[in-house]
Protein backbone atom coordinates (compact mmCIF):
# COMPACT_ATOMS: atom_id res chain seq x y z
CA UNK A 1 0.00 0.00 0.00
CA UNK A 2 3.24 2.32 0.77
CA UNK A 3 3.88 1.90 -2.83
CA UNK A 4 0.55 2.77 -3.97
CA UNK A 5 0.57 5.78 -2.34
CA UNK A 6 3.74 6.70 -3.45
CA UNK A 7 2.61 6.62 -6.87
CA UNK A 8 -0.29 8.26 -5.51
CA UNK A 9 1.69 10.98 -4.28
CA UNK A 10 4.40 11.71 -7.45
CA UNK A 11 3.27 14.60 -9.33
CA UNK A 12 0.98 16.91 -6.63
CA UNK A 13 1.52 20.09 -6.43
CA UNK A 14 3.36 21.51 -3.32
CA UNK A 15 4.34 17.81 -2.48
CA UNK A 16 7.63 16.20 -2.45
CA UNK A 17 8.34 12.48 -1.64
CA UNK A 18 11.97 13.14 0.58
CA UNK A 19 12.94 8.76 1.00
CA UNK A 20 12.79 6.12 -1.18
CA UNK A 21 9.87 3.94 -0.37
CA UNK A 22 10.89 0.37 0.93
CA UNK A 23 8.96 -0.57 3.74
CA UNK A 24 4.90 0.62 4.45
CA UNK A 25 6.33 4.62 5.34
CA UNK A 26 6.04 7.42 2.45
CA UNK A 27 8.00 10.38 4.61
CA UNK A 28 6.85 13.44 2.33
CA UNK A 29 7.18 17.50 2.54
CA UNK A 30 3.95 19.36 2.22
CA UNK A 31 3.32 22.44 3.52
CA UNK A 32 2.15 23.11 7.12
CA UNK A 33 -1.59 24.60 6.00
CA UNK A 34 -2.12 21.03 4.01
CA UNK A 35 -0.99 18.66 6.42
CA UNK A 36 -3.45 21.03 9.07
CA UNK A 37 -6.23 20.71 6.28
CA UNK A 38 -5.38 16.92 6.44
CA UNK A 39 -6.00 16.50 10.07
CA UNK A 40 -9.22 18.37 9.72
CA UNK A 41 -10.16 15.87 7.45
CA UNK A 42 -9.45 13.15 10.17
CA UNK A 43 -6.49 11.76 8.75
CA UNK A 44 -3.96 10.95 11.44
CA UNK A 45 0.19 11.32 10.34
CA UNK A 46 3.35 12.41 11.89
CA UNK A 47 4.52 15.69 11.31
CA UNK A 48 8.28 17.60 11.55
CA UNK A 49 9.82 13.55 11.69
CA UNK A 50 13.52 13.36 10.60
CA UNK A 51 14.61 16.83 9.41
CA UNK A 52 12.03 18.71 10.98
CA UNK A 53 9.99 19.47 7.70
CA UNK A 54 8.39 15.54 6.68
CA UNK A 55 5.11 13.68 7.57
CA UNK A 56 5.90 10.48 7.93
CA UNK A 57 2.82 8.65 6.17
CA UNK A 58 2.02 4.96 7.46
CA UNK A 59 0.10 1.85 6.19
CA UNK A 60 -0.69 -0.42 7.95
CA UNK A 61 -1.55 -4.23 7.41
CA UNK A 62 -5.09 -3.37 6.93
CA UNK A 63 -4.73 -0.34 4.85
CA UNK A 64 -7.36 -0.46 2.11
CA UNK A 65 -6.50 0.39 -1.87
CA UNK A 66 -9.70 2.48 -1.21
CA UNK A 67 -7.84 3.95 1.91
CA UNK A 68 -5.01 5.10 0.10
CA UNK A 69 -6.94 6.46 -3.06
CA UNK A 70 -9.39 8.38 -0.43
CA UNK A 71 -6.07 9.95 1.24
CA UNK A 72 -4.46 10.92 -1.99
CA UNK A 73 -7.79 12.05 -3.51
CA UNK A 74 -7.77 14.52 -0.46
CA UNK A 75 -4.56 15.94 -0.71
CA UNK A 76 -5.44 16.41 -4.38
CA UNK A 77 -8.35 18.60 -3.86
CA UNK A 78 -5.95 20.56 -1.23
CA UNK A 79 -3.29 20.56 -3.27
CA UNK A 80 -4.90 22.66 -6.55
CA UNK A 81 -6.34 25.07 -4.61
Amino acid sequence: MAQQLAAGLRGLARLEITYPVESNAVFVRMPADTEKAMHQRGWKFYTGVVTGEESRLMCSWDTTPEDVDQFVADLRELTVK
